[in-house]
Formats: C-alpha cells, sequence, structure tokens
C-alpha cells in the first residue's frame, strides 16, 4: 500500500532542488506506482511525514511555542 496519494490542491510555492538523478528514477518510479500524478506530491508528503515524526524537531518546535 503507498504511503504517499494524490490530494486536493492548495496555495503552492516554488521551490528549485537538485536531486542525484539515480534518486529521481526511484521517485518517478514510486510515483508511477502509486498514482501520485506529480512529483511535488512526493515531496510535499514525504516532507510532512518526516516533519511529523523527528522527536528532536517537534521537541524544539513545542519548546519555540511554549516560551
Amino acid at each position: 500500500m503507498p504511503i504517499i496519494k494524490s490530494k486536493d490542491k492548495s496555495e503552492k510555492e516554488q521551490i528549485r532542488i537538485s536531486i542525484e538523478k539515480s534518486i529521481v528514477e526511484k521517485i518517478k518510479l514510486y510515483c508511477e506506482w502509486a498514482g501520485v500524478k506529480k512529483p511535488d506530491e512526493f515531496f510535499e508528503q514525504a516532507a510532512l511525514y518526516i516533519l511529523s515524526k523527528d522527536k528532536d524537531w517537534l521537541n524544539h518546535v513545542e519548546q519555540k511555542t511554549s516560551a
């Protein structure tokens, strides 16, 4: 079962990144397999996954908001 799924459109900000070619090919294959139409959806959801699971990051955010 794919972890990443297509979702509704929302306000976007364009960025430019460079990624190793071999990783890009794997991302394209994953998106094709998972039915994700745009690679930006992959990166957006991957980032959200990391931001929701990184305990050090979550502690940092909690400390900043409680200060």
